[in-house]
């Protein structure tokens, strides 16, 4: 890459780098600016600085030290894949980036974007349920998600929790849009041509994700795989992305109770199914915590 960084390829070679991680991202962008440093003079400066100013761990001090030449090499050709598919990315600094993801304890330094970008504009949902959500649950969530898709509003669903599923199948079927958030990178989601629709379920019917129609997001660099850690942050970032979430079964002491209750410290809109409350403990616990009861018409 013999041509200066864009903005653009800067902040997808730092996000790259081996051991660069939210925060260290985001304390290196914030430095940057106070700094008034271009990418140019930031590689040209001392490890120490790097160290010292930047918190550049290690591993990533060594590779800007033994591998810079590879890894601008890998930059451009994924700047280039990454144009041409249409995938937009944004840094926490950027006028487009949700400004609802900032009261998150750990909010992205860098989101990745595949479709229309405009759904995160409008009146957005989201229908939570535990891994065990019963088979009643299920039936409540696609009665409820039908009920919603009608009255306009976009659900924000994932790929791969019952629930969420549940909730996409619906909107797949209805040809609603939707907002899918990912658990690992956009790439591994969908493939290097982000061709491969990530539901298996919806494949049996020959669907295809439509950019024009939806929108996948992603906190992960575009190859991560799923991490065991990913799942939480995953739902943390459609509570805090949603206008509103309402909860179909929470496990007592679970983490949808735990978020739940920080989305309620921050003044977010969260509703709780009553309708078999002696049942579900977890929804007590959501609804103690000053959620608003929310029975639907049968």
């Amino acid at each position: 890459m013999a041509s200066p960084l864009t903005d653009r390829q800067w902040l997808l070679f730092l996000s790259l780098l081996p051991d660069v991680g939210r925060k260290t991202l985001r304390h290196v962008l914030e430095r940057q600016q106070v700094r008034r440093e271009t990418p140019a003079e930031i590689l040209r400066l001392p490890d120490e600085t790097l160290r010292e100013e930047y918190r550049l761990p290690p591993r990533a001090l060594r590779a800007l030290r033994e591998e810079r030449a590879a890894r601008l090499e890998e930059t451009a050709r994924l700047d280039a894949h990454l144009t041409r598919c249409g995938v937009r990315w944004l840094s926490f600094q950027d006028a487009a980036y949700p400004a609802a993801l900032e009261a998150m304890p750990e909010p992205p330094a860098v989101l990745f974007l595949y479709g229309n970008h405009a759904l995160l504009d409008g009146l957005t949902i989201a229908l939570l349920g535990s891994h065990a959500i019963s088979a009643e649950g299920l039936q409540e969530l696609e009665r409820l998600a039908e009920s919603l898709m009608a009255q306009g509003l976009t659900l924000l669903v994932s790929a791969t929790q019952p629930a969420y599923q549940r909730a996409l199948l619906c909107a797949v079927r209805r040809g609603a849009p939707y907002v899918l958030t990912l658990d690992r990178g956009l790439l591994s989601a969908f493939g290097d041509d982000l061709r491969k629709e990530p539901l298996k379920q919806a494949r049996i019917w020959q669907a295809e994700f439509d950019p024009a129609h939806a929108l996948a997001i992603s906190p992960f660099r575009p190859r991560d795989g799923w991490l065991a850690s990913s799942g939480k942050y995953r739902d943390a970032l459609i509570g805090y992305l949603a206008g509103a979430v309402i909860v179909i079964e929470a496990r007592p002491d679970g983490y949808i109770v735990q978020l739940c209750r920080e989305l309620l410290q921050h003044g977010r809109t969260v509703y709780v199914m009553t309708q078999r409350l002696d049942h579900l403990p977890g929804n007590r616990q959501i609804l103690e915590a000053g959620a608003t009861p929310f029975a639907p018409q049968a």
